[in-house]
């Protein structure tokens, strides 16, 4: 792809060679926006991803260790853009040469012997710019960690995936062409035109309106003062087989998707824990773009970029978890089904670049309120196999570390069963306070879900 992306007319963003085994291209629309989220704070990176998954497997803890070795240097190869940097307005890469592959992985694999848990891990580690793996061999688990200018939720699944398959079919890593797999970012891949004044227009009134209904925000209070520190705290919540179907059941009743009232819960929930009577909850809704790309494009190769987009969207005074679901439904519906919804992106880096830097909250408060952020992943069956031959997923979770007060909670579907990750900053609450919160979210959907609880 690259050695073929010299000609003058070809899209800024594509792939170019710049020196034998260095390429570079303009960063795209989407990759803009995620990067001003995940630098917001100078020096430090936010939105810091941690994909996990816990295997079952005969192999010994020498074997293993030498699979996800043999594993991750293949997926850098098959999937190079997982090295690819961001250096001001541009993406570079360089081409990792066989000799060059040890040194690689030093600096990017890490063993923990002694580790008690990948859960427990996931709090030390610190965010790095460049994706990293960690191997427990004692326990099985995998970790990805990755900047979220890297990938998505879908890709950060995909790319662990592979790495599953490689383990259980270890494949030569394919040094050679590396270039030629750099996956396009979704400008180019998509085939992505210029917005049209409409949806310029309509980027306006929707984020103006946004910001309106930003007065009266639905929010709970911090329980510590700050500041924000470079860890992520994280707690789990999985419904049992029954429940998860109770949700299903009445998803499907009701006509309004598991994603849609689960979002209601977490908005509802944000309401009973914080004591608020009114006010409004600020969030988004997305569109995953993969099956909006051009038609020869093969998404399972492409997974380290970023593609999807997202509309901010609100939910004005819930009352009720399915009043909340139906407010956010109207809201997603009408982005997704838009035609220019893929073009969204330009008019909102326009309009975030017109009103200036916006600095992140980090330090210290008197009494910092703390926005509650979701974002649903769907099914994931269909992005992280069950199964790869003798290598078996018994287990999935993710976390997503934040230097601010944010709280992120994450909402899947796995083996039949509905989960949630709740995602916090230790600095600015404590994990007392974060379990209250995941423990009215279970209330929230029991009680609205009485039936099959």
């Amino acid at each position: 792809m690259a050695d073929n992306c010299v000609v003058s007319n070809h899209h800024p963003c594509e792939w170019r060679l710049d020196s034998p085994g260095r390429y570079s291209r303009e960063q795209d629309t989407r990759e803009k926006l995620v990067l001003r989220q995940v630098y917001g704070i100078p020096g430090k990176i936010n939105y810091y991803m941690i994909f996990a998954v816990q295997l079952r497997y005969s192999l010994s803890d020498a074997d293993a260790e030498s699979r996800a070795r043999q594993a991750w240097i293949a997926l850098r190869c098959a999937q190079p853009s997982i090295a690819a940097t961001a250096r001001g307005s541009r993406m570079e890469f360089s081409v990792l040469p066989p000799e060059g592959s040890d040194v690689w992985v030093s600096d990017t694999f890490s063993v923990h012997h002694e580790a008690d848990s990948a859960l427990s891990l996931s709090r030390k580690i610190q965010p790095n710019s460049d994706v990293r793996l960690h191997f427990l061999p004692s326990t099985k688990e995998l970790l990805l960690c990755a900047s979220h200018e890297h990938a998505d939720a879908h890709g950060m699944l995909l790319l662990l995936d592979a790495l599953c398959k490689y383990m259980a079919f270890p494949p030569a890593p394919k040094f050679d062409a590396q270039s030629d797999r750099l996956s396009p970012p979704l400008d180019v891949a998509a085939g992505i035109g210029k917005a049209s004044p409409r949806i310029k227009d309509w980027t306006a009134e929707m984020l103006q309106e946004w910001k309106a209904r930003s007065a009266h925000p639905l929010c709970i209070s911090a329980d510590r003062s700050g500041p924000g520190v470079s860890e992520v705290g994280t707690v789990r919540l999985t419904l049992t087989s029954k429940e998860s179907l109770a949700v299903f059941t009445s998803a499907k009743t009701c006509n309004v998707s598991v994603n849609d009232l689960m979002t209601g819960a977490a908005v509802i929930a944000t309401k009973n824990f914080g004591g608020n009577a009114h006010g409004n909850w600020l969030g988004g809704v997305t569109l995953d773009a993969r099956s909006k790309c051009l038609t020869d494009f093969n998404f399972q190769q492409h997974a380290a970029t970023i593609y999807f987009v997202s509309c901010p969207a609100y939910i004005h005074n819930p009352s009720s978890l399915f009043g909340a679901a139906i407010q956010i439904q109207e809201q997603r519906q009408r982005f997704q089904n838009d035609p220019e919804a893929l073009r969204i992106s330009q008019p909102m880096l326009d309009l975030i670049n017109a009103s200036g830097p916006r600095v992140q909250q980090q330090q210290p408060q008197q009494v910092a309120s703390a926005q509650v952020e979701y974002s649903g992943l769907g099914k994931l069956d269909a992005w992280l196999q069950p199964c790869h031959g003798d290598i078996e997923v018994v287990d999935f979770w993710l976390t997503l570390g934040h230097l601010t007060t944010a709280i992120g909670v994450y909402c899947y579907t796995y083996c039949g069963r509905l989960c949630f990750t709740l995602s916090y900053n230790p600095g600015f609450h404590s994990e007392e306070s974060m379990n209250r919160f995941m423990e009215v979210l279970r209330i929230t959907i029991a009680n609205h879900f009485a039936d099959g609880f």
